[in-house]
C-alpha cells in the first residue's frame, strides 16, 4: 500500500520532482505510518470502528491513566505497520499533565526509525 508523502513540520501533502502528490517510501513510510496510527482514535476510522487507541473513552479527561498501558497501546499501534517487526515506546511525564517520548522501531531490512511524540 501506499502512503502519501506528509510535510514532517506541517502533516500537508507536498508535490515530487515532476509536480505529482508525493509519495513516502521505505523507512520514512512507516515511520509516517506509525505515527498515523499512534494518532488514530478508536471509532474514528469509518470502516474499521475497532482501529485506534481509546484516546477518547479512557485515556484523555478520565482521570489517571497507566503510563504503561498507553505504551502498551503504542507499541501494539506501532506493530500494526506492515514490516515493522520491533518498536519501543518511550514516555516520560513533563509535569503533571504532558507526556513527551518517542518511539523507536526496527523494520524487516534492519533499518530503525525514530517517532517523535
Amino acid at each position: 500500500m501506499k502512503t502519501l508523502f506528509l510535510m514532517p513540520d506541517t502533516w500537508d501533502l507536498t508535490l515530487d520532482a515532476e509536480g505529482n502528490i508525493a509519495v513516502a517510501e521505505s523507512t520514512y513510510q512507516q515511520a509516517q505510518d506509525i505515527a498515523s496510527a499512534c494518532r488514530t482514535m478508536k471509532e474514528d476510522m469509518y470502516f474499521n470502528q475497532q482501529e485506534g487507541i481509546p484516546y477518547l473513552t479512557r485515556i484523555l479527561g478520565n482521570g489517571r491513566y497507566l503510563l504503561a498501558l498507553y505504551r502498551k497501546h503504542l507499541h501494539d499501534a506501532a506493530l500494526s505497520v506492515p514490516g515493522v517487526v520491533t518498536a519501543q515506546a518511550e514516555l516520560m511525564l513533563d509535569g503533571d499533565r504532558i507526556i513527551r517520548g518517542q518511539i523507536k522501531f526496527t523494520n524487516s531490512n534492519h533499518k530503525t526509525g525514530v517517532i517523535g511524540l
